[in-house]
């Protein structure tokens, strides 16, 4: 029979094993809720209000068109026109993270950006500039309710920070708004957002009037020679705006009229990142690696593979060191193995002489006593077997005084059965055995 005490050790193992196992599961879980930051840009971008569908959709219209991706980082010069929705109404302040689902619906600031980056963007390139207009509300439900807009008065600060303190803005009702931009095209927007055609900023022009307002327009930057433009309404080219009457059609020809000559790409940049390089000849260059550049394998998409790859490792140590048991190195169980050895090789020669009544006596000898040491710890003690018996009746009384009875005629009057009887006791014995070890555990 095995050696009582191992268990002990096994227990404990197999719990710390347990602890290990539920720390690498914690471990890939935490990874994932804190530093899985795309997990968030990804909603916000399929959600109505985002701009997931423009740059699919430009490209079928023949207009070339890139979307912007963290990995990937054109140069400047290979891009004609970007496309830079807002999502933030103070570009000074950094906003955390939302916490609970209310957070999240009151939130005005979804994609916080740098005002440097900001500032940077517009004076690389020829860029539109989406204003914010919804709350998180929309991200949320996608319903397009009253309260899912941002007030205005919540819009002066920004307008402060990109050059349009002077520009005042509009806002419809609960209702679409339509405009015949070309003959036999219509554009629309709900509760639409124009600018206040008669308070234009004095470096500012119209680009494209909507409804007694304006809706696009460009503002000169003497310091680089090209305009900013800016949209009002971010519904004009959002995922939920080019489904609605003609917008579709209407904003190719735009972003095209707005791109000037050329065939270079439309680049819609929904990053707060400055993700574009730009082209230096004969400039040295010095690149230093640091935190930044270490801290890009903990950013998503890697923050995913780490995650997944804790949660298999815990699997996997589970099913290795749990399921099927530790490894047999040998040492551990060479008590038991020689104790094995020495029963074998005792019924051997016990079955060699006809002693098979002796050799059940021992068998049962040497079980009733490894149950008993296992149900009191391992712990050597007198009249373990009675101890063992008396633990087993406060369970099940009968069967306790039959398996004690039948174990005790076996263990001193097995040698001189018969045979017949031998077997019959033997069959009953293990039956009773059976319903023992329902009640204590596996053998």
């Amino acid at each position: 029979m095995s050696d009582p005490s191992r268990y002990v050790g096994r227990d404990k193992e197999s719990r710390a094993t347990v602890i290990f196992v539920i720390g690498l599961l914690i471990a890939g879980v935490a990874l994932l809720t804190l530093f899985g930051s795309g997990v968030a840009d990804r909603a916000l971008d399929r959600s109505p209000i985002g701009l997931r569908a423009i740059g699919p959709w430009l490209r079928q219209a023949e207009l070339p068109a890139r979307v912007s991706h963290p990995r990937l980082h054109p140069r400047v010069e290979d891009l004609g026109l970007r496309v830079l929705p807002l999502f933030d109404i103070d570009l000074g302040y950094e906003e955390g993270p939302p916490e609970t689902l209310e957070d999240r619906m009151n939130s005005t600031t979804l994609r916080d950006i740098d005002l440097d980056n900001f500032t940077t963007k517009i004076t690389e390139i020829p860029t539109v500039v989406l204003l914010p207009k919804w709350r998180g509300a929309m991200v949320e439900t996608g319903i397009a309710h009253d309260q899912s807009l941002i007030p205005l008065g919540d819009l002066y600060k920004l307008k402060n920070q990109i050059g349009l303190e002077r520009a005042g803005l509009h806002r419809g009702g609960p209702e679409f708004a339509e405009v015949e931009v070309e003959p036999g095209q219509t554009i629309a927007l709900f509760h639409a957002q124009t600018f206040v055609a008669s308070i234009l900023p004095d470096h500012c022009r119209s680009e494209l009037a909507f409804a007694g307002g304006v809706l696009v327009m460009a503002c000169d930057q003497d310091e680089v020679g090209f305009p900013v433009y800016f949209v009002a309404d971010p519904d004009l080219m959002n995922n939920h705006g080019l489904g609605v009457a003609d917008n579709a059609a209407f904003v190719p020809a735009l972003l095209d009229r707005l791109r000037g000559s050329g065939d270079l790409p439309v680049y819609i940049d929904n990053s707060p990142d400055l993700l574009t390089t730009i082209e230096r000849e004969e400039e040295r260059q010095d690149y230093s690696r640091g935190y930044e550049e270490f801290a890009r394998f903990f950013d998503y998409p890697f923050t995913v593979f780490w995650a997944a790859l804790l949660m298999v490792l815990a699997v996997l140590f589970w099913r290795g060191a749990v399921r099927f048991g530790p490894l047999d190195t040998g040492e551990r169980f060479a008590v038991e193995r020689s104790k094995r050895a020495a029963i074998t090789a005792k019924a051997r020669l016990l079955r060699l002489s006809g002693s098979d009544g002796r050799m059940v006596a021992d068998f049962v000898r040497t079980q009733l006593n490894d149950l008993a040491m296992r149900s009191f710890g391992g712990q050597p003690m007198q009249d373990v077997e009675r101890r063992f018996l008396t633990f087993i009746a406060r369970r099940d009384p009968d069967l306790a005084r039959d398996f004690g009875a039948l174990a005790d005629d076996l263990i001193q009057n097995a040698a001189s059965m018969p045979e017949a009887q031998l077997h019959r006791n033997l069959a009953h014995y293990h039956s009773l055995l059976k319903r023992v070890v329902t009640i204590h555990g596996p053998v």
